[in-house]
């Protein structure tokens, strides 16, 4: 991902796709160093491999001009609601204190900034909460909340109420890859068959799956022109669903826009290519006030790796980071086709960024 060597097109100079991805993106906004592993308190299962003093050398050799390190707060696999004096709160505010000496030191040639991804959770009262105090939250520069484990994660209705509790908070400014476990395809036979809220069409669809019954789950999912009244019944349930899934979608931007959210779009789970994400983000593109973050979630450099991609990107030897850089270039694009210019997006620049965070601390 070494943006100096790009060649990705041999009609235009190296310089000017560098200018190119710099417009967009001048500062990682969610990366995770060793202090995501906890090895602190026992180590953790992601693989976190790089201390913040490599992450910070990297994104130097990079060009950035600022990093984020956004680090977990409880584990996202089993998240739990933590006190203000919980380990996990005071590592947060330990590795804080380092980053400010860091920048005190002025040891690099860019700025790094001290967040926490915090978990989008429900407590055992069933109540959508944000996993860290907000006695600890206030403390930071940025606050990413993210969805990872849930129970019905899927179900429309947990999805907008999780959503609605991050983006009414008032320490939280970005909601991280809001759309990841969450898609549901144009024909998404496998959303349907699990959400339809009734347990015995839910029995039923399972049947059709087991008995390879393709033809009337074709029908079901909008494929084919549904051939008795009892497919257009099932498929005028497939619809609502879907309609009622973008719905909760507009309620979600709308509040995110009203409460001056970000919207993530997080390479590691955002595919640019893929119909579902180039729908969703266009749908965000009715919310003309809304701004958003690009980010790598960086864990390692072996998750580049995974990305497929159109662009090619010549002179960059290592596979995974061509792949990485790759993916912002496919995402370019993308934004492009929508109109989403960089002044909306807040890492486009460390001004825009700091524009975003003032305007958020002097509300």
């Amino acid at each position: 991902m070494n943006f100096e060597k790009l060649d990705f097109n041999p009609e235009k100079r190296q310089e000017e796709w560098k200018e190119e991805v710099f417009k967009y993106f001048k500062g990682e906004m969610h990366a995770h160093s060793l202090y995501s592993n906890r090895q602190e308190m026992g180590g953790g299962k992601e693989g976190m491999v790089h201390s913040d003093e490599r992450l910070l050398s990297y994104a130097e050799k990079l060009g950035l001009d600022f990093l984020c390190f956004s680090e977990h707060s409880s584990n996202p696999e089993d998240p739990k609601k933590l006190e203000e004096n919980d380990p996990i709160c005071e590592s947060i505010l330990k590795q804080q204190e380092k980053i400010r000496e860091i920048n005190e030191k002025d040891i690099y040639d860019l700025t790094a900034y001290q967040s926490v991804e915090a978990n989008i959770m429900f407590d055992e009262n069933g109540k959508a909460i944000v996993d860290m105090p907000d006695s600890v939250l206030s403390q930071l520069d940025l606050v990413v909340a993210s969805r990872h484990k849930i129970d019905d994660k899927f179900e429309p209705e947990k999805i907008k109420e999780s959503f609605l509790a991050a983006t009414q908070n008032e320490n939280v400014d970005i909601i991280g890859h809001p759309y990841r476990y969450i898609e549901f395809y144009e024909n998404d036979w496998r959303y349907f068959k699990k959400y339809n809220q009734n347990k015995e069409l839910g029995e039923e669809l399972q049947e059709m799956e087991n008995n390879s019954d393709w033809d009337s789950i074709k029908q079901i999912i909008g494929k084919n022109e549904p051939t008795t009244d009892k497919l257009r019944e099932y498929n005028l349930l497939f619809n609502n669903l879907k309609e009622d899934y973008w719905n909760n979608w507009g309620e979600v931007l709308k509040s995110m826009e009203d409460n001056n959210k970000c919207f993530e779009i997080n390479l590691s789970s955002f595919d640019p290519n893929k119909e579902y994400f180039k729908t969703l983000l266009k749908k965000t593109t009715e919310y003309k006030n809304l701004n958003y973050s690009i980010a790598y979630d960086f864990h390692n450099l072996g998750q580049l790796d995974k990305y497929k991609t159109n662009h090619k990107v010549e002179g960059v030897k290592n596979p995974a980071r061509a792949k990485g850089a790759s993916r912002l270039l496919d995402l370019i694009e993308l934004l492009k086709e929508l109109n989403i210019s960089p002044d909306r997006i807040i890492n486009s620049s460390e001004d825009n960024f700091k524009k975003f965070i003032n305007s958020k601390r002097n509300n």
